[in-house]
């Protein structure tokens, strides 16, 4: 009897134990799973009005392919929008692309999906529920997703061509992408990583039979892979409900098909790809240590959350010093990080993984330097005070969340569950994750985070990458000396780290207050403060977004107030002043100053205005002061910093034009200005004409007068607690009542109509078009709100015509503008990459479509769309401190108010008006079109 007693008090305490080891479920979030097998997540967010937003997560993804099959995992998502049981999309019953503009629910924008090699993930975003039949529909095209896809034989050939554009899109100009699908069959040989890519193969894409893909289909979509997410503004148990319903007559698999997690092979020596390309403009080194990842099942326990913080810590406190070493005058490397987590591609095998970009003439230097700092910390470990920086911000994060809690968007919680669904991650609550934060900050010492920093950096298992430019001069290392440099690097002796020691306070001696002589209300629900130095600062007090401060200083004049000699001094004005620091801090004391607390600000110079902007939370609101006064008053030169600034940029500029899209955009910007040498690129050779002497000058210059400045605030503001800070570091700026304004430079495009089409020998052909179209036109909110609208509409015809029905191109972007400065006019933009073979095919469909519009005005279909995206949109930037920005700054700088009356403008929209706009611009015959066409 006492040993049975015995027996089931120790099996007590065990399951007492494991219960105690797991981390607790964030009790807003319903969890549930149907008979089916489907599981789904339900929360309420009240942050966002009358929207939510509706997901489905799937556990599948390219890894499941078979040969036949290689891309279509990413092809079958395409086939998701063209076709289902109830969005059929034919003459009857509208499409889901369709359907979803119709409510507002824009294309690419808020319905979108991706597919990579373990998951798949379709969104509805931000649908508006206020009409119940909008919520109904949106888990209805949840529904068919999970089951009902039609793919037609129609639909299926038509997609071909966009796929095959898409991946020259994505390859096109990006030679690492290329370079890592070379690299991926070495690196994961032995496993089936070596052919994984969701674009899959081309060939395969162009030429599959129907059935390969209705297979993939029938054996890997299915509803105990399956996953509905929910968030927003919606009765957690009412939904609930209607998930069951909805989703509850999907049949469960009858003998599914295992769905396997393929192990990755280890390594006994250090497997090395090497490659060059011509369109790789640097040299890129990355070198990873493998191990083991936590199952997916321990994954949320208070062991596996402990692992994952003291990695944090040692990752943040490894970045610090390297971004300590790239500030030297002339550092090894021209950048470098650690991170740790995922190896590449798969999620059964962790790394840790240091990178960097290396100079292109010492390479193995590099290699032996970022080694060294890898190995200094292994055997030497942190010290004290680093250790305490990284766990303050690590508290810092937490509080920040949970003082956010009631503010996040939507996205955040949506991320947790897919998280938690696709990969076992926990979801906490934020005042769980602050509890378990404070507590490990607590319990972790130095000794254990030395001892992990051992188990992370294990020195075994290793894979090593390296790109770089296909040039002569450039020689890349063998794998011998890539290896025989790593071995030697760490059999070097290191001295440990030496933490230097900074001051505790950005200002020793507070400034003498200043007053504010008037304060009144002003439009937008900001206040209007007039400071005893002449500056004028607007506030709105919101709570828009939690625990959020943000602060934007700005005057007129910029750099139209200096001549052409000085735009190299203007290129590298900002970089310049953020890399020397401020007041008595260089760059890395200033960063050390600034950890734990929530606060970043920089200033920065424009064509037509210089200023400061940043944001805090309400506890770091003084440094938020302090360092804009410190910005105003105090700009620090380090003439170090300035050479470490200008030998990373020589090294990285050496090669800049291997990328042709690099040479396109020189060709455009030349193009357009008549190459006006106030628009000319930043190149290797124009370093020289760059004079930190003079940069320091005109930085002063500019900051010289507070009296012309205007400071716009909104957020989480006390205005009791706000006006003392004011007066101290506002009101207390020099002045000298300059009143400077814009100076015209005539920097303006061109007024012309020409067409240029020139030849780039390109490793993926393509042929990359940009068509501007430019108009004299008042700056106005009717006219800012027409342009827009009417970038809208063309897009979706675009999509239409050019992708869907010619399977020509991946997508027509189309952005229009409204400018007041130096000349009010509109600009537009309508830019596509397609096969060069497709090009004279497709360009004429693009100047028939915006005639079409010109001639006859969109369809009421099409502005009914816009409009009803208008009104969600509204309806949600209204509760967005950024919004309140910029309605406030155009207010000030354009003297246009653009939220006024703004549903009524929208509901005034007419084909008429938009018709009459269009032809406003097509009339005015101001047209350059740029080819970019392979050779």
């Amino acid at each position: 009897m006492k040993r049975k007693l015995l027996t089931v008090l120790l099996f007590a305490f065990a399951v007492l134990s494991r219960a105690q080891a797991l981390l607790p479920f964030d009790s807003s979030i319903r969890q549930g799973k149907l008979p089916n097998g489907l599981t789904y997540y339900i929360r309420h967010n009240a942050k966002m009005p009358q929207v939510a937003d509706f997901y489905i997560a799937q556990r599948v993804g390219s890894i499941l392919e078979e040969k036949q099959q290689r891309g279509l995992a990413h092809f079958l998502e395409h086939m998701a929008f063209n076709g289902t049981m109830n969005f059929p999309g034919d003459s009857i019953h509208p499409g889901i692309v369709k359907w979803c503009e119709s409510v507002g629910i824009k294309f690419g924008q808020n319905l979108n999906a991706y597919t990579s090699v373990d998951e798949t993930v379709y969104n509805i975003s931000s649908a508006p529920v206020k009409r119940e039949n909008v919520v109904d529909s949106c888990l209805l095209i949840l529904h068919d997703w999970s089951h009902f896809l039609l793919l037609s034989d129609k639909e299926i050939d038509k997609e071909r061509g966009v796929i095959h554009e898409e991946w020259r899109t994505r390859r096109a100009g990006m030679a690492v992408q290329r370079l890592m699908e070379d690299a991926i069959p070495v690196i994961y040989k032995g496993s089936k990583y070596e052919d994984c890519l969701p674009i899959g193969n081309m060939d395969i894409v162009d030429h599959f039979p129907y059935k390969d893909l209705r297979d993939y289909y029938a054996k890997w979509y299915r509803s105990d892979l399956q996953a509905i997410i929910i968030v927003g503004d919606i009765d957690v148990d009412k939904m609930e409900q209607k998930v069951k319903d909805v989703f509850g007559n999907i049949p469960a698999p009858i003998n599914p098909a295992e769905r396997i997690y393929y192990p990755v092979v280890d390594n006994d020596s250090i497997v090395v790809f090497t490659a060059k390309d011509k369109e790789q403009p640097t040299v890129n080194f990355s070198m990873y240590m493998k191990r083991d990842a936590t199952p997916r099942t321990e994954r949320n326990t208070k062991s596996y959350y402990a692992d994952g913080y003291k990695s944090q810590i040692i990752i943040k406190m490894l970045n610090d010093r390297l971004k300590e070493i790239v500030k030297q005058a002339n550092p090894p490397f021209l950048s470098a990080s650690v991170r740790d987590g995922a190896f590449f591609l798969s999620n059964t095998k962790d790394a840790f993984c240091s990178s960097m970009m290396c100079k292109q003439d010492s390479v193995q230097d590099g290699i032996s330097a970022l080694v060294v700092e890898m190995q200094r910390a292994r055997n030497n470990g942190f010290t004290q005070s680093e250790l305490d920086r990284a766990k303050s911000e690590q508290l810092r994060w937490a509080e920040n969340s949970f003082n956010d809690r009631e503010k996040e968007r939507n996205s955040h919680y949506v991320r947790l569950c897919l998280r938690n669904f696709l990969d076992g991650e926990p979801i906490m609550s934020a005042e769980e994750e602050l509890n378990e934060v404070k507590k490990l900050n607590l319990q972790i010492t130095l000794k254990d985070i030395n001892t992990t920093v051992r188990e992370i950096i294990t020195n075994k298992n290793e894979v090593v990458t390296i790109y770089g430019p296909d040039k002569d001069d450039f020689v890349m290392p063998s794998k011998n000396e890539i290896i025989s440099s790593i071995y030697k690097a760490r059999n070097k002796k290191y001295v440990s780290y030496t933490d230097k020691k900074i001051p505790n306070d950005l200002i020793s001696k507070k400034p003498k207050a200043g007053t504010i002589i008037s304060e009144k209300e002003w439009k937008h629900g900001f206040r209007m403060l007039t400071l005893s130095n002449g500056m004028k600062v607007y506030i709105r007090p919101t709570n828009f977004e939690g625990d959020e401060v943000n602060i934007s200083a700005f005057s007129l004049g910029g750099k139209s107030l200096y001549p052409n000699t000085d735009m190299p001094n203007m290129n590298y004005l900002s970089a310049c002043i953020n890399e020397s620091g401020i007041g008595n801090f260089d760059a890395t004391a200033l960063d050390k100053m600034l950890d734990g607390k929530t606060v970043n600000i920089a200033p920065y110079i424009t064509d037509e205005t210089e200023g400061i902007k940043g944001s805090s939370n309400t506890k770091n609101m003084k440094e938020l002061f302090e360092l804009t006064y410190l910005y105003f008053t105090s700009p620090r030169k380090d003439v170090e910093a300035f050479k470490s600034l200008m030998n990373k940029q020589s090294a990285f500029l050496t090669n800049r034009d291997a990328n042709p899209n690099v040479s396109y955009n020189d060709s455009i910007v030349s193009i357009l200005y008549g190459n006006n040498p106030r628009m000319a690129p930043i190149k290797k050779e124009t370093l020289s004409s760059v004079n930190y002497d003079r940069i320091m000058q005109i930085y002063r210059e500019r900051f010289a007068d507070a009296s012309d400045f205007s400071v716009i605030m909104t957020g989480n503001i006390d205005m009791d607690k706000i006006r003392p800070l004011i007066c101290r570091y506002l009101a207390s700026l020099p002045h000298n009542n300059s009143n400077e304004q814009i100076k015209d430079n005539h920097v303006s495009i061109r007024d012309t109509n020409e067409t240029h089409l020139f030849k780039k020998t390109q490793a993926t052909p393509s042929s990359l078009t940009s068509i501007f179209l430019k108009a004299k036109m008042e700056y106005n909110a009717e006219n800012d709100l027409n342009i827009d609208v009417l970038s809208q509409i063309l897009r979706m015809m675009y999509t239409d015509k050019v992708r869907e029905e010619k399977g020509g191109t991946y997508g027509v972007s189309v952005d229009g503008e409204l400018e007041r400065f130096p000349y009010a006019e509109a600009l537009m933009k309508i830019k596509f990459r397609t096969d060069p073979e497709k090009y004279k095919m497709l360009i004429p469909i693009i100047y028939e479509q915006l005639s079409k519009v010109a001639k006859n005005g969109p369809s009421e279909e099409d502005l009914n769309k816009v409009k009803e995206y208008e009104y969600k949109t509204y309806g949600q930037v209204v509760n967005t401190n950024s919004y309140w920005y910029y309605v406030a700054y155009n207010e000030l700088v354009n003297k246009v108010d653009f939220d006024a009356d703004y549903l009524k403008r929208v509901n005034g929209l007419t084909t008429q008006k938009i018709r009459d706009f269009a032809q406003m611009i097509l009339n005015q015959n101001n047209r350059i079109e740029i080819t970019m066409m392979s050779e």
